[in-house]
């Protein structure tokens, strides 16, 4: 028998084996299974939660298959309307609209709309929390911490990670004890202590998505800009954790230690779990930096970029699945592939997974402000004037004691880089509300009138600060430059200065995270060393373990497939008109001349202006 013969019957030996061993498992099989244990340990009975059965349940149920098929139809066509409405800002240039808040609107419209139906439409049209934790939250968490500017954003981790971390603290302290202590006064609905704190920590998330464009679109300072970005990245995950902290311990038997106690426990809680999720996410993100830098994928690039998605998910599961914050990790996750792991696949999959990420994102945050705006039509509205009121007072006190307290101690402690008095305020202004407070009170185990207390409650402070804060963002911005005329940017050049700030202020200016959101972390802001910087003893070590350093070979292969696939894109975008094409396409025509030498002129412009940057970190390994 011949080495090929072998070889061919190979599949057919193990095809045999693999039939016997599973009817020796069939026929060594019990017939009935009734202690078995799950994942968890936990016992469970076979009989009542087999696969089968749990399928049966939306398969077998033609009820339900519509039922869920309508759903998904639902949401893809708000998405499409959201996009559209999306797209008409920006090409209609209307100003002082953000676009969160134009998204609100149109889920809103589409609520009333429903509500006029004969048929129940509540089921379909609400968000559902587990969708919002498991789908629509990380991504958005991942992707402004793949596309952060490192340099600043290290540069300023100490004074970020005070105001994340202890502002939000003090924040949800203020507004806790102030709701608690104006519902013993019988001023407002009353809650208990823990329920109290628990929801002013859920209210503390800050989300300046129209501030921040705001921000990119007048050239504001680069040091307000990373503090607001910062603060508003970590700061989703600080009050997830401080939530679920609070919440643990409002149930016995940690609410019956002493105060003191309570106190010890919910701070050793709250470090572990921000520590560890944290950890947790900068080993996963290692993992994928070695694996790619030993393991050679970049001519398959789809291969390249499904790994890439599996780590961008993977902390988030896993820390779940140890009682940590996912938002943490995944958090965490996103700065270190960004810093070590993009550096080692091909520039094709560096383009393709950050604008793909950007995409999902934007379809992400999309669903969630269009669910928000159809929630005042989805749930039924416990309207209380007064906990509405008191909560947005408590809101701006809380995040006033945050912004300058903790400021002046910034200042005290960090003698080189002060931040300023304007730049505080505007700091206090930014603290919008978004789609974290909503999903985190509707995840929220609490009797039933007092839930949908604190989701109205929600519902209308996210309004109140979406409309208030971001669509009065630029003129309060520009009324503080005139209030504070020394404290200018000095950095940049006057020219340029009025020739891209009162531009864009004047003429570009979009409320659009869409539009903005593909300058933010950009090199302009002007990054700084940080530790992770690759001049530093800590940075050259960390980029000599994790990052690959491609020979001059392989940087040239990159070249070659960038500007090869740069060049098939433009050469779909020739005439389309057969006849034309046919009578132009002749060998040694002038359209044939002229179109190859405008392909290769484009090409060259295209990749010494958007790719030339991942090229260069390449090449700089």
């Amino acid at each position: 028998m011949n080495g090929p013969y072998r070889f061919s019957s190979f599949p057919t030996f193990f095809l045999i084996f693999f039939l016997s061993f599973l009817c020796y498992n069939a026929a060594a099989a019990e017939p009935e299974l009734l202690n078995k244990t799950d994942v968890l340990g936990e016992t469970i009975d076979v009989n009542a939660t087999s696969l089968e059965k749990h399928g049966a349940a939306i398969v077998g149920n033609p009820a339900e298959e519509k039922k869920r098929s309508l759903a998904i139809f639902f949401i893809l066509f708000v998405i499409v309307l959201a996009t559209l409405v999306v797209h008409m800002l920006i090409v209609s240039k209307i100003h002082y609209v953000p676009e969160s808040l134009a998204i609100v609107i149109l889920g809103a419209v589409v609520g009333l709309v429903l509500s006029y139906s004969k048929r129940d439409w509540s089921e379909i049209e609400a968000l559902s929390p587990d969708v919002f934790f498991l789908v629509l939250l990380p991504p958005i968490i991942f992707e402004n911490a793949y596309n952060l500017n490192k340099g600043y954003f290290f540069s300023n981790i100490v004074p970020i990670l005070t105001f994340a971390i202890l502002g939000t603290a003090v924040s949800a302290f203020v507004i806790g004890v102030g709701l608690y202590v104006l519902g013993i006064l019988d001023i407002v609905f009353e809650f208990s202590l823990f329920e109290c704190l628990a929801f002013a920590s859920m209210i503390s998330a800050v989300d300046p998505v129209a501030t921040l464009a705001i921000f990119q679109a007048v050239k504001v300072e680069s040091l307000l800009y990373m503090l607001v970005f910062g603060e508003s990245m970590l700061n989703d995950a600080v009050s997830i954790v401080l939530a679920a902290t609070t919440l643990r311990h409002a149930h016995p038997p940690l609410n019956q230690m002493p105060a003191a106690g309570v106190i010890a426990s919910a701070i050793g809680t709250f470090t572990r779990m921000f520590f560890l999720s944290a950890l947790l996410g900068v080993s996963i993100g290692l993992m994928s930096a070695l694996l790619f830098k030993h393991v050679d994928l970049r001519k398959t690039p789809s291969l390249e970029f499904a790994l890439m998605l599996v780590f961008a998910y993977i902390p988030y599961g896993f820390a779940e699945a140890l009682s940590l914050s996912g938002i943490m990790a995944i958090l965490f996750c996103g700065i270190t592939m960004a810093q070590y792991t993009q550096h080692n696949v091909s520039p094709v999959t560096q383009i393709t997974f950050r604008h793909t990420f950007r995409t999902i994102s934007f379809v992400a945050e999309t669903s969630t402000f269009a669910y928000i705006g159809m929630a005042f039509f989805t749930i039924k509205l416990n309207i209380q004037p007064a906990l509405i009121f008191w909560s947005v007072v408590l809101c701006l006190v809380g995040r006033a004691f945050n912004v300058f307290c903790l400021s002046y101690l910034v200042n005290k402690c960090r003698k080189d880089v002060q931040i300023s008095m304007k730049n505080q305020i505007i700091m206090w202004f930014s603290g919008m509300r978004g789609a974290v407070c909503f999903a985190l009170v509707l995840y929220t185990d609490i009797e039933r009138e007092k839930k949908s207390v604190l989701l109205t409650t929600t519902l209308f402070l996210i309004l109140f600060t979406t409309i208030f804060l971001g669509g009065s963002a630029l003129p309060f911005i520009s009324f503080i430059n005139r209030c504070y005329p020394n404290e200018r940017h000095r950095r940049r050049k006057r020219s340029q200065r009025k020739s891209v700030s009162a531009g864009s202020a004047k003429n570009n200016l979009i409320l659009s995270k869409t539009q903005e959101m593909s300058f933010f972390g950009s090199d302009e802001w002007g990054p700084k060393k940080s530790a992770l910087d690759p001049t530093t003893p800590a940075g050259r070590i960390m980029r000599s373990l994790f990052i690959r350093k491609f020979t001059a070979v392989e940087r040239m292969e990159n070249r070659d497939d960038l500007a090869a696939l740069t060049k098939r894109a433009l050469a779909n975008e020739q005439l389309t008109d057969s006849d034309e094409v046919l009578e132009l396409s002749r060998p040694g025509s002038e359209f044939q001349e002229a179109s190859a030498q405008h392909s290769r002129s484009s090409t060259r412009t295209d990749i010494d202006r958007g790719v030339a940057p991942l090229l260069s970190s390449t090449e700089s390994v």
